[in-house]
């Protein structure tokens, strides 16, 4: 099981150790040549615009996992809720911040299901009985969180995605939830502010595929429900 809070928590940690007060004694200027000059301007213009925020939307590149398919047909319920899902934070010594990754859920839900599921049908009318499928999976992010250089002083911006599944029989009645929680990052110096927090989500979202695959079969909900269609229950 992932601990992305005990994971922050240490990170947390490691800047709280720092002493925040302590000044950078200013450089003798007969030392300070031109060359220094101008490196020391992009560093503070670099370290001003990482303060500054950014707003990223990930963007739907994912590949349909390589796995055994499973037998069924499954039912996609993919509501508003995950559609439109946009993390929006102010940090108080690091500007205004928004992730939108609801645009890029339907992409990455469909390739998930194209690679996993013999066949599959994303759910329009959601008043049961669904017909036509074995289950019905529905999806949603129940948290995001993220941090950045400035916090962390590692460098790397890094995305914790929790999501929530439920699966629901073809009466619509519900067999279960799970909650499974996904892990990106991506090094600032390789691409800039912007681009790497919208990496590090792109990644996390990846990772929640990977996991998901993975995992799906061995998850006591879906276990029980797949014991039962083998055994000629359902």
């Amino acid at each position: 099981m992932r601990e992305p809070h005990s994971r922050l928590d240490a990170y947390e940690n490691a800047v709280n150790s720092h002493d925040m007060n302590k000044r950078v004694p200013i450089l003798d200027q007969k030392f300070v040549t031109t060359g220094t000059k101008r490196a020391l301007l992009v560093a503070l213009t670099t370290s001003m615009i990482g303060c500054s925020g950014a707003q990223v939307e990930v963007p739907a590149e994912f590949p349909v996992p390589l796995t055994t398919k499973l037998p069924v047909t499954m039912g996609l319920v993919l509501d508003e809720t995950l559609t439109s899902y946009q993390h929006i934070e102010e940090l108080e010594s690091g500007g205004d911040w928004s992730i939108d990754l609801g645009s890029a859920q339907v992409p990455m839900f469909i390739n998930l299901a194209e690679g996993m599921f013999q066949t599959y049908r994303v759910i329009e009318d959601r008043e049961p009985p669904f017909t036509g499928v074995s289950a019905v999976l529905h999806p949603k992010i129940g948290d995001l969180q993220f941090t950045t250089p400035q916090q962390t002083r590692s460098g790397y911006f890094e995305v914790w995605i929790r999501y929530e599944f439920e699966l629901f029989d073809k009466q619509g009645t519900s067999l279960g939830n799970w909650d499974m929680t996904a892990y990106g990052k991506a090094h600032e110096q390789n691409s800039g502010t912007s681009a790497a927090l919208q990496r590090a989500a792109l990644n996390a979202c990846r990772d929640a595929m990977a996991f998901f695959t993975l995992r799906f079969e061995s998850t006591p909900v879906v276990k029980t429900w797949l014991d039962g269609r083998r055994r000629g229950a359902t």
